[in-house]
């Protein structure tokens, strides 16, 4: 297990970079403080954005450029901060995997239901109920593991190479089950009539605008 990055507050000394600035990027900071204050931002709020801000600032400084220079006008910073969007939590990828599996499984329904809608006689293999669901769920829970990949740090990611053959083997994995469960005759594992994968779409796209919703979960894209 990947381990779990220091929060910037504990890794930044606050006050020693405080004691650094000059009178100016001092004054600055006072009245960015002050403003910050007025909208109710506690102290351990104010400090967690100045452990962001002074590292910056402070490099800054030793090039000769204040703050009002880096970061513009004092009221223009504060109400920046005062009104940035909120970072969406980072999911559990297990739930977003089960999210993005019913999405998928909704997806294959609606295709193979119109497939067979527009073509009532065709037959074709791996399209039963098991098989469905297989696909959907590979599909489902390997987006949902890069982008889980592609939003942790570089150093805390594994080598693409690794997740490439991951994803490969995945997809075999999930081809090889999927044909061997068409190959198990009964009404299930066999081409189902269309209204049958209606209904499989209506309740997979179900399940994930609930999940979507109840815990904000991101798009199969990461968005």
């Amino acid at each position: 297990m990947a381990e779990k990055e220091q929060p910037v507050e504990q890794t930044v000394d606050v006050d020693a970079l405080l004691s650094q600035l000059t009178n100016k990027n001092n004054d600055y900071v006072f009245k960015l403080r002050r403003i910050l204050t007025e909208h109710q931002w506690s102290e351990e709020k104010q400090r967690r954005t100045l452990a962001k801000l002074l590292p910056e600032m402070i490099t800054a400084q030793r090039a000769g450029k204040p703050a009002n220079q880096v970061f513009g006008p004092v009221t223009e910073k504060a109400e920046s901060l005062i009104h940035a969007p909120k970072a969406k939590p980072r999911a559990n990828v297990w739930l977003s995997g089960l999210d993005l599996s019913l999405l998928f499984a909704a997806i294959f329904g609606a295709v193979y239901g119109v497939m067979v809608l527009w073509k009532p006689n065709i037959k074709a293999t791996g399209n039963g109920l098991p098989s469905l669901l297989v696909m959907g769920t590979a599909a489902g829970f390997m987006f949902a593991f890069y982008n889980d990949w592609t939003r942790k740090p570089k150093e805390q990611r594994g080598k693409t190479w690794q997740l490439l053959l991951a994803g490969m083997a995945l997809v075999l994995i999930a081809s090889f089950l999927s044909s061997a469960l068409s190959l198990i005759k009964s009404p299930l594992t066999q081409q189902m009539p269309w209204p049958g994968y209606a209904v499989v779409a209506l309740l997979g796209f179900g399940g994930h605008w609930f999940l979507k919703r109840k815990y904000n979960l991101r798009g199969f894209l990461g968005q």
